[in-house]
């Protein structure tokens, strides 16, 4: 477990270090390098040790196979924020909540989100310049609010988190639960490689 990890979640966070070079000098996005690089390696090396787990805890590869995929896809589902916003009203459901808890990728996009709309102020279309009509600084207005059901209309950033649901939490957080996910899933690839081990070791031996 320990040449494993040594030997590909380095590798996996110089390419999410790159990604992240790339995607900040293309999109100019607010969040901070620093930011954007720490929630792509975090997440980068949770879903690595969730991989190391689900494989440690099967019996084969082939099993290994058969329930990552499907293991990751769920995760991935319950992992992403509905962009018409969270009816507070409403929680989810206790098996989707759970299953958010056990998702990388919903912690991911938390940290993002949080830190990219935390104390951001949209532009305002009306001080782009007063020369124009009155009609055309409305349809700047319009055009530069998001449009995005329930987010229609909101002046910053807070806004844009209160109506993700988003409100209550923090970047910090966010990270550390994602820190949490890695060292949970590289506990339990431990304890499975041990379990493994140890069945191996006392199963029957062929007679010579």
């Amino acid at each position: 477990l320990l040449a494993k990890s040594i030997a590909e979640i380095p590798l996996d966070t110089v390419f999410a270090a790159i990604f992240t070079t790339t995607l900040k000098s293309l999109c100019g996005l607010r969040i901070g390098w620093r930011a954007l690089t720490g929630v792509f390696t975090l997440m980068t090396v949770a879903g690595a040790s969730l991989g190391f787990a689900i494989g440690a805890l099967s019996p084969t590869a082939e099993v290994a196979t058969t329930a990552g995929i499907p293991v990751m896809v769920v995760l991935m589902t319950v992992g992403i924020i509905n962009p018409s916003g969270v009816d507070q009203s409403e929680p989810p459901p206790a098996v989707v909540e759970t299953l958010k808890q056990l998702s990388p990728i919903a912690f991911a996009i938390k940290a993002l989100c949080l830190a990219e709309y935390r104390g951001m102020e949209f532009q305002d279309p009306l001080a782009r310049g007063n020369r124009q009509g009155f009609f055309a600084r409305g349809r700047n207005l319009l055009r530069d609010l998001p449009k995005m059901g329930a987010l229609a209309l909101v002046q910053n950033g807070d806004q844009v988190l209160d109506e993700l649901g988003l409100g209550n939490d923090d970047y910090k957080g966010a990270m550390k639960r994602l820190a949490l996910l890695s060292c949970t899933n590289l506990v339990l690839s431990w304890i499975g490689l041990h379990f493994q081990a140890s069945s191996d070791s006392s199963g029957p031996r062929k007679r010579s």
